[in-house]
């Protein structure tokens, strides 16, 4: 906390600057979904302060942040991050907007939000309800008993002695909780090829919850996401449907390249098992298509912004601009002219897909779109994650990242 206590001065005499009148956003982590919230906000007049645990996160240099701060790691030091929002909270003139960018970050801030409230409006809703959607054994039981399509899914503390015989290889062995996972193996989930590489891997993540799945699909574009803002009445207010065309890591990684979507049969499930689990607030609800038997099987649901969530913006959604309204009090749906098509790439990873997998795209960049991305030029349809003409100080700081021995996306 040394280092933070050093720059805490021009902390709180810069949260004595943000004007009077309105609500601030307090946005964390700030790297590329932190950006995305901050210019989606930001436009709009809205004060932003932004917190990071690593200074080089390129959101903290965006022009629409009004503050920024290091801060602790929640995972880590939970005491001290909480610490330090109930000290930002006592010098906001208004109660600061809550938008967390990670699931650690939701799920810290949920468990202290009795405490929290004091000084901050919460958009999404309380823990048992965002528990029960990021708790993929909550999720999945709770989708089967609502008749929501799901993968194959075998629980291994169900498991009398051995393995099923209708039990698959490969199949994917993925946590329960998403981020102490990550945490540890640096990887979102493990494949097993045969009994013997799943008895090794359930070994391996013994200290973690875990459950396996059947493997349906191994093209990008059958993965699709249904993007909305829940009110607190549990009306839908802003949607939007978007898939992969590229994600990196190659295996189990995030959209590089996500392009819009025509929404089909998963909008009904998305929003069946969000009423379902009382949640309100931004989700991401993720599903795959099986070319098998024509379904529409449930994956996730992220109860926050998420890393592409510039895309829904971009096109006219602007989730957390909803997401903040409503919590404030201002009248008004946030919502713009939409765009017929539209695409996200965020060009770092995108060009990493294309070095280690040269010539087996899923999706592809035309020169003109990839001009558009590399000279800020005016686009109609495309948008990319850092690069803006008019908030050029954060792909700054993105080039300088590339020489920083150490830095990871912590997206």
């Amino acid at each position: 906390m040394t280092d933070f206590l050093i720059k805490g001065t021009e902390l709180w005499n810069q949260l004595k600057t943000l004007p009077e009148d309105k609500h601030p956003a307090i946005i964390f982590n700030s790297h590329i979904t932190g950006l995305a919230i901050s210019r989606a906000l930001g436009k709009e007049g809205i004060p932003i302060v932004a917190l990071d645990r690593d200074g080089r996160a390129v959101g903290l240099q965006s022009k629409y942040v009004h503050t920024t701060a290091l801060c602790p790691n929640p995972f880590t030091e939970e005491a001290e991050f909480i610490s330090l929002l109930m000290e930002i909270g006592r010098n906001l003139p208004l109660k600061g907007v809550l938008f967390p960018c990670n699931d650690e970050w939701v799920l810290l801030v949920s468990k202290h939000r009795t405490e929290l409230e004091k000084y901050f409006l919460f958009p999404f809703a309380e823990w048992d309800n965002v528990e029960s959607l990021l708790n993929k054994r909550k999720l999945y039981k709770k989708a089967a008993s609502l008749n929501i399509p799901i993968p194959a899914t075998w629980y291994p503390e169900e498991f009398s002695g051995e393995y099923p015989d209708d039990l698959p290889f490969p199949c994917i062995v993925k946590p329960v909780e998403q981020r102490s996972f990550y945490e540890a193996f640096q990887t979102k989930a493990f494949t097993a090829n045969s009994t013997e590489e799943l008895t090794a891997i359930l070994a391996r993540t013994a200290s973690h919850e875990v459950v396996i799945q059947d493997i349906i699909s191994s093209s990008l574009s059958d993965f699709y996401s249904l993007c909305t803002y829940t009110s607190m009445d549990g009306e839908i207010k802003g949607q939007f449907t978007g898939r992969k065309l590229e994600q990196y890591p190659l295996n189990f990684g995030t959209g590089c390249l996500v392009e819009s979507a025509e929404g089909g049969r998963f909008v009904s499930y998305g929003a069946e098992i969000l009423k379902a689990q009382g949640y309100y607030g931004i989700a991401e609800t993720e599903f795959v298509y099986d070319k098998r038997d024509d379904t529409y099987k449930l994956l996730d649901v992220n109860t926050r912004v998420w890393k592409w969530i510039g895309l829904p913006i971009f096109s006219g959604v602007n989730l957390p601009l909803l997401a903040y309204n409503e919590v404030t009090g201002l009248k008004g749906e946030a919502q713009y002219p939409v765009l017929d098509y539209s695409k996200w790439v965020y060009l770092d990873d995108y060009l990493k897909v294309k070095q280690e997998r040269p010539g087996t795209f899923h999706g592809h960049l035309s020169d003109s779109e990839m001009a558009s991305v590399l000279f800020g030029e005016t686009s109609t349809h495309i948008t990319e994650a850092v690069f803006s003409a008019e908030d050029r100080a954060p792909s700054v700081q993105q080039m300088k990242n590339k020489f920083n021995q150490g830095y990871v996306c912590p997206c």
